[in-house]
């Protein structure tokens, strides 16, 4: 993987929601630092909790939010992996085959899998994902002579991949060895770092990294199923883009028993490729965080001097380290540092042997010192002329439109029909809309000024600048004794800034800005003993007051003004109201189910967006109102007035 240096982030649109300051050298998330610009160079310090109970909530929210960035919450079905074998090698102790999955359908993984030559098991298991070597899983560099620990000078870095498998094998373990998407022969979407590279496929939660993340999960499904291999001793691996594979892979599939990232895990870089920027993937967390969601299971980081984890035994491994000492299981980790620049050479190589060797194979930790093999790489493809790839292979744009098509079918499964499924709709898809958004708990903020009359209940006006409809609303609800507190919201942005630099990887888009805005002036009203009876959106806010409703959950009625959009429309959504993964999780539809008390959408024009969602809300009883013309004031005034 390489070095990635992100330029400043300096759009004006951005600017205006996302003040931008110099970049900070200790950035949590904090309220006060929220609105700072971060990207991957970013220093980002992970600060583990006081107690168990703390950091076990932390980490169930932080798996949701991995999976939602994966574009894998709710998790889709796991259909049939249909392996096709296409030939095998041997050499002495070791018997590798060529491997095909379907992941999805259409869509193939490609690897090796290493098994010892003659004991019948069952044996461990290792899953293992490449990083951004030429040659990917076939990479057989040359390695260097030991290096000198304490030379001024790391000595260089080399890759060995496929002696990982071998010498596993030798050792008495499985290991499935397979592609990064775009390398070797899973290269049916020939660009590696441009696969699902835009806003409409994170809109959509479809990335590089989510389909990599699958992967892994599926990959692990196909060791789970060989009968020779132990369920309950699996582990993973992998260096650099497949480090980022491997800690990803154990924080949200707990059937990993024991893992070992080599030279990723890193406060200070948290990966260049777009197959580690996931959409909100690091809001408020990062890799070191992720890495300690591993925990009570055997962690190992593997670290070298001469690049982004140089400073693993001093800062990134501490903090994890406290996180095991919470379950009172600090010998479950440990870090190993060697003298090279970016690498997964012999010394890497051989304290992950003995990593695993101590944890899922003991009887093997005599042999975990290499031994030579020869081996030509280019006899493991798994693709020929006699085996080509299946005539059902999917394009990148078929795999996308699937995954899509998946996406709606699972929200059209969970669309509640009576109050139990409403909890559990609200339960799934109003958490995908907190994540999305990147909603966190209602902010400090002073107490809101209040118009109108000088007592009596409030209705919380959310409109944007120059809303003429806004300025009408709000005098028509003082004429009907209501108070208001009005709120300008700018949710929109340039496409280019929002896909710059991964920026939604790190950072709450304008239009998540937006919607926690509403959700702090609306606590903020109420800890001051302003009784708000409703909200009203008006315009382009109109959306950002239905979101926010749907979240609040506190408000009698609710007015939104759809502003004749079709929000059926991906370009609905880019630039105007953008959010990673907010298609994914229901969009304005799931907000209209989630809104408890009257709810009035008006000004729909011509968009069928909403007609389920009216089914939908009379089937459980709830009040609702959908119109294609605009309300006049009054007649909102009028519905907010007579409620008590």
């Amino acid at each position: 993987m390489e070095r990635y240096f992100a330029p400043a982030l300096l759009t004006a649109l951005l600017a205006a929601a996302h003040p931008v300051t110099a970049q900070e050298t200790d950035t949590v998330n904090t309220p006060d630092k929220a609105a700072s610009i971060r990207t991957l160079n970013t220093h980002h310090a992970f600060r583990p909790p006081a107690t168990r109970r703390e950091w076990e909530t932390r980490a169930e929210r932080l798996r949701k939010q991995i999976l939602f960035s994966a574009g894998l919450w709710p998790l889709p079905e796991r259909t049939a992996l249909d392996p096709i074998w296409t030939g095998r090698e041997e050499i002495e102790g070791c018997i590798i085959e060529k491997v095909a999955i379907q992941t999805l359908p259409g869509f193939y993984l490609c690897g090796n899998l290493y098994r010892p030559a003659r004991e019948k098991g069952p044996f461990p298991a290792i899953a293992n994902p490449h990083g951004h070597t030429n040659a990917g899983r076939l990479e057989m560099m040359p390695d260097v002579e030991k290096a000198d620990p304490a030379a001024s000078q790391p000595a260089p870095g080399r890759n060995n991949l496929v002696a990982i498998g071998v010498n596993l094998a030798r050792q008495g373990f499985v290991v499935f060895a397979y592609d990064m998407v775009g390398y070797n022969d899973t290269d049916q979407f020939a660009d590696h770092r441009k696969v699902f590279a835009g806003l409409r496929p994170w809109l959509w939660g479809a990335s590089l990294m989510g389909l990599q993340l699958w992967n892994s999960m599926r990959a692990v499904d196909y060791l789970e199923s060989l009968p020779y291999v132990d369920r309950s001793r699996i582990g993973a691996t992998g260096g650099s883009g497949g480090g980022s594979q491997t800690f990803l892979l154990t924080a949200v599939d707990k059937r990993i028993a024991a893992a070992a990232p080599v030279n990723m895990v890193s406060h200070y870089m948290q990966g260049g490729c777009l197959c580690e920027n996931g959409p909100g993937l690091r809001l408020g967390t990062d890799n070191a965080e992720i890495a300690a969601m591993a925990a009570p299971r055997p962690l190992l980081l593997v670290a070298a001097t001469g690049d982004w984890t140089r400073e693993n035994p001093r800062e990134e491994w501490p903090a994890i380290r406290k996180v095991y000492e919470l379950y009172g299981a600090p010998e479950r980790t440990a870090v190993k540092q060697f003298n090279y620049e970016h690498n997964y050479n012999r010394e890497s190589r051989e304290a992950v042997y003995r990593w695993f060797a101590r944890w899922l194979n003991p009887a093997a930790l005599n042999s975990t010192t290499e031994t030579p093999f020869e081996l030509q790489p280019e006899r493991l493809r798994v693709w020929s002329e006699d085996h080509p790839r299946p005539a059902d292979a999917a394009s990148e744009d078929g795999v996308l439109e699937r995954l899509i098509a998946q996406s709606e079918e699972q929200l059209r499964s969970h669309w509640p029909s009576n109050s139990a499924g409403l909890r559990r709709f609200r339960e799934v898809y109003g958490t995908a809309l907190e994540l999305s958004l990147a909603i966190e708990e209602p902010r400090a903020t002073s107490p809101p000024a209040t118009e109108g009359p000088k007592d009596g209940d409030a209705v919380l006006l959310v409109c944007s600048s120059g809303d003429a409809h806004a300025d009408e609303i709000r005098s028509t609800l003082h004429n009907y004794g209501l108070q208001t507190v009005t709120l300008m919201v700018s949710p929109e942005a340039e496409p280019e800034a929002l896909w710059k630099d991964f920026y939604t990887c790190y950072n709450r888009t304008p239009a998540g800005e937006a919607v926690q805005e509403v959700l702090d002036i609306a606590a903020a009203a109420r800890a001051a003993g302003i009784r708000l009876r409703g909200v009203v959106g008006t315009g382009k806010a109109g959306a950002v007051a239905l979101l926010a409703a749907a979240l609040d959950g506190d408000f009698q009625a609710v007015a939104v003004d759809l502003n004749s959009t079709p929000w059926e429309r991906d370009e609905s959504f880019i630039p105007h109201l953008y959010a990673p993964g907010l298609r994914r999780a229901g969009d304005l539809r799931s907000a209209a189910i989630l809104c408890r008390g009257r709810l009035m959408l008006h000004n729909a024009g011509q968009s069928e967006a909403f007609a389920e969602v009216l089914k939908t809300r009379s089937k459980l009883g709830a009040d609702t109102l959908l119109r294609k013309s605009r309300m006049m004031a009054a007649e909102i005034a009028r519905e907010l007035a007579r409620l008590q």
